[in-house]
């Protein structure tokens, strides 16, 4: 089988930002208030791990001010400020309101495992190299055995289904080589809709 380098933070990276929730905005305010109203995002990131995808979203819903302060020397920092009265700012859904995204190693095993159909395996050309490609995304598991039940197991899953199908459908066209796949099933088959695959029920 041919090796593939791909670690679980690249693939997130390719992967488009998850949407923010009521309680990380909650969270958000709560260290502005903390912190006179104002910090760096490069400090939220450090000490508080929150993200800059999250900052920009409650930034986007109205709850707070992003700035750019260019110093005279150095690099610039982007400086997030609280919002006194956010009279028009709305309200993230609550996280069990939001669909649960489809895990790194999911999407990962996937990805690779529709690579490896067209790939083949080591057992012979053209044939699925599943088990070895579960191996390769879960490298704890070491007998071969449970890895192939484990594959098998992993493949009826609804959200791990959902991405093979994003990338076959990439594979033949139906969606851009570098569009990066949805984090969930409902919006990979939203978006497979849209672009009439037929791989996807109208």
């Amino acid at each position: 089988m041919t090796t593939i380098n791909l670690t679980d933070q690249d693939l997130s990276q390719d992967m488009p930002p998850l949407p923010l929730c009521r309680e990380r905005l909650d969270r958000i305010r709560r260290i502005l208030t903390r912190n006179s109203g104002t910090l760096t995002v490069r400090e939220f990131a450090r000490s508080f791990s929150v993200w800059e995808w999250e900052i920009e979203q409650a930034a986007a819903l109205g709850w707070i001010q992003i700035e750019t302060r260019k110093p005279r020397t150095g690099r610039p920092s982007r400086i997030v400020r609280e919002v006194s009265k956010p009279c028009t700012a709305k309200l993230p859904p609550y996280r069990w309101q939001i669909e649960k995204p489809i895990s790194i190693r999911h999407a990962r095993f996937a990805m690779l495992s529709t690579c490896g159909m067209h790939r083949g395996s080591r057992l012979g050309p053209g044939l699925p190299c599943t088990t070895d490609i579960y191996q390769h995304a879960y490298p704890r598991a070491l007998k071969r055995n449970a890895a192939a039940a484990s594959a098998s197991r992993l493949r009826r899953r609804n959200d791990v289904k959902a991405a093979r199908t994003w990338h076959y459908a990439r594979h033949d066209g139906d969606v851009p080589r570098d569009e990066p796949m949805p984090r969930t099933v409902s919006a990979i088959i939203q978006r497979l809709r849209e672009v009439r695959s037929w791989r996807v029920k109208a």
